[in-house]
């Protein structure tokens, strides 16, 4: 299994939010001067999400989210006949190194901004493709794209102005305390989905500030979701005191990722697959020994020898 070809659908539950999205984009904007000088154009009413269907995500697995923004009136040459220009965004979200990541989003550009929506624009569709990244390892995929390349040449190498974030990059205080409770949730949900429990501190205040700044609905359906994402450590730790029930959205994640890519490298040939996959969820969730033996039907030895080093 290529787990580098899978995606967590948190993100796009989050972010197909459009104020969401631009709240997200407005903080990229303070990293990179250049991408500022583009939103600056923009009328942000005008943010627009690309409807699934039509962007063809599913069939093309191309990208993540795809938006559409009109360039405000005062910002074009002035004609007789006024002419629409929009700009493109596109969103690809990875939790491991993918370095074929920029090429996916150069295949998407054309299918969606050439292809699909050329009718929308009288030149053409000028776009930013957003890298958006939560892995465990250091990883820049623009850095392998430009090193081979001079400077002057690094801006005009891709079809789109193109911007990398690592979420471990962005401070927990912005989380807390310049974000919306939503987008605020999400970064902290990817910087710390792997290891809640080293900054439960943290944690803790940003369930605090999602259960009393969003509705009953709008705090149970984020923390749900990043519940999930944080292999039920959320509801572990907080369901007694927000009274919630806690329901599996039906995806999946990192951690299901991860105990399928040990299933893939553990499983005999004479061995039942379900019989692995089971002990290794049980392992994962620390039951008892004699638990794991009986419902897996695998030896004590053998349950042993799943076991990950730490």
């Amino acid at each position: 299994m290529n787990i580098s070809l899978l995606h967590d659908p948190f993100c796009r539950d989050v972010l197909s939010d459009v104020s969401t999205f631009l709240e997200f984009v407005e903080y990229l904007t303070s990293r990179d001067e250049d991408l500022k000088s583009v939103v600056d154009l923009l009328d942000r009413e005008s943010f627009e999400r690309i409807p699934g269907d039509y962007s063809d995500t599913k069939s093309h697995g191309y990208a993540d989210l795809a938006f559409l923004a009109k360039v405000k009136k005062e910002c074009l040459s002035k004609k007789k006949i006024p002419v629409q220009v929009c700009v493109g965004f596109l969103l690809e979200h990875k939790s491991w190194p993918d370095d074929g990541v920029v090429d996916q989003l150069i295949r998407y550009h054309y299918h969606l901004m050439v292809e699909k929506l050329k009718k929308n624009a009288d030149k053409g569709i000028p776009s930013v493709a957003i890298i958006l990244y939560n892995g465990t390892e250091s990883w820049n995929p623009l850095d392998e794209t430009y090193s081979d390349y001079p400077k002057a040449l690094q801006s005009i190498l891709l079809p789109f102005k193109c911007v990398f974030l690592d979420v471990s990059t962005v401070p927990d205080d912005k989380c807390l305390n310049d974000f919306s409770p939503r987008l605020g949730a999400f970064i902290g949900a990817l910087k710390y989905a792997r290891n809640p429990e080293n900054h439960s501190d943290f944690l803790a205040q940003m369930v605090k500030k999602v259960k009393t700044s969003l509705t009953g609905n709008e705090a149970l359906d984020l923390l749900t979701s990043m519940d999930v994402y944080f292999r039920y450590w959320i509801s572990e730790n907080f369901k007694e005191a927000f009274n919630m029930d806690f329901v599996r959205p039906p995806y999946r994640t990192i951690h299901d990722a991860e105990v399928e890519e040990a299933v893939e490298k553990a499983v005999e040939k004479t061995e039942d697959r379900v019989a692995v996959q089971t002990a290794l969820k049980m392992l994962s969730d620390s039951k008892p020994m004699d638990e794991i033996v009986r419902y897996s039907g695998l030896s004590e030895e053998r349950i042993r020898s799943l076991r990950q080093p730490k």
